[in-house]
């Protein structure tokens, strides 16, 4: 009996295994086809803890990283800069390394992962590799744009001293290619000689509108300081004209001096008053109606005086005819 309750309990402990190895390598395998998230990444799945399927490798350290750099750097595609998925060159983008030693841009790659749905390098297919930020590819970028604009500009200096030399020397090329050089050469120097006149022309009558507009905003504001002081003098003659006492005037005998001096012109505009909109004073003398109002309207003084005789008046409407 004990032998028998032995046998029983092995076996029951060998199916309890056996079973827990099969759910193991279920979760294990279901979660890598079907694309399960895991609980957590950082931890083992069950079947990695019971040492059914290999664990993972640990994460790479500074020395390895930097032995991977080395070997990257030596490659072709760093020299070309260029990326593997888009063939785009490396340029002030971000991007990044992998574990196997392949650089990408970093949006080419998560842009593959996100389409692809998987994580594996898009050149060896290695798969649970690491990333990071890879600075390299942006110094490498900056050295070959660097040598390529010395090389544009030490061409350019070489080509300026040579014709330079060619015109100082009055050298007459039989060449027809050379000549073409060398014409195109002359009109390209003239050519940035009258851009230059051109553009300090251009700045110097850019300069004098500017000082123009400041002259007028300031005359402007003169202008209009001087019309409210008129506004205000109006309205003080205004209101002495009002304050003033009202004196009857006897026009009767005023119109018959006016007519006795037999004045006929205006003596504000020096025009015939015949037949037109007249004003006599109070001092009988006579002027056309719109001389009398801008007369008062521009006069100075407080209180409104005649032009010719210097009194203070009453006007009144009066027609001359003929």
């Amino acid at each position: 009996m004990k032998k028998y309750k032995k046998q029983k309990s092995s076996q029951n402990t060998r199916q309890d295994n056996f079973c827990i190895n099969a759910a193991a390598l279920q979760d294990h395998l279901s979660r890598q086809l079907f694309k399960l998230p895991k609980i957590n990444q950082k931890q083992l799945s069950l079947a990695q803890k019971l040492g059914l399927v290999p664990s993972p490798p640990k994460p790479l350290n500074q020395e390895e990283w930097a032995q991977i750099e080395e070997q990257s750097l030596k490659r072709e595609d760093i020299q070309n800069c260029v990326c593997p998925i888009c063939l785009e060159k490396f340029r002030m983008q971000q991007h990044v390394i992998l574990s196997c030693s392949h650089i990408y841009h970093k949006t080419c790659l998560e842009s593959f992962e996100r389409v692809s749905q998987t994580k594996q390098c898009p050149i060896c297919r290695r798969q649970d590799y690491e990333k990071k930020q890879f600075i390299a590819a942006n110094k490498q970028y900056k050295i070959q744009s660097i040598i390529k604009i010395q090389a544009l500009f030490r061409q350019f200096r070489c080509r300026k001293q040579f014709y330079e030399k060619m015109i100082k020397m009055q050298y007459r090329p039989e060449n027809s290619l050379l000549k073409r050089k060398l014409l195109f050469y002359k009109l390209s120097r003239i050519s940035t000689r009258m851009s230059k006149t051109i553009q300090q022309q251009g700045n110097q009558v850019q300069k004098e509108i500017y000082q123009l507009g400041e002259n007028m905003q300031i005359k402007q504001e003169q202008m209009e300081n001087n019309l409210n002081k008129i506004y205000q003098m109006k309205h003080n003659n205004e209101q002495m004209a009002k304050l003033q006492p009202i004196v009857k005037v006897d026009w009767i005998s005023i119109k018959k001096i006016a007519l006795e001096r037999r004045e006929v012109d205006c003596t504000i505009c020096l025009q015939s008053m015949v037949n037109a909109k007249v004003f006599l004073l109070s001092c009988s003398h006579m002027f056309h109606a719109n001389c009398l109002n801008s007369f008062e309207r521009y006069s100075m003084s407080q209180i409104n005086n005649c032009p010719i005789c210097r009194q203070t008046y009453q006007k009144s409407h009066f027609q001359l005819q003929q």
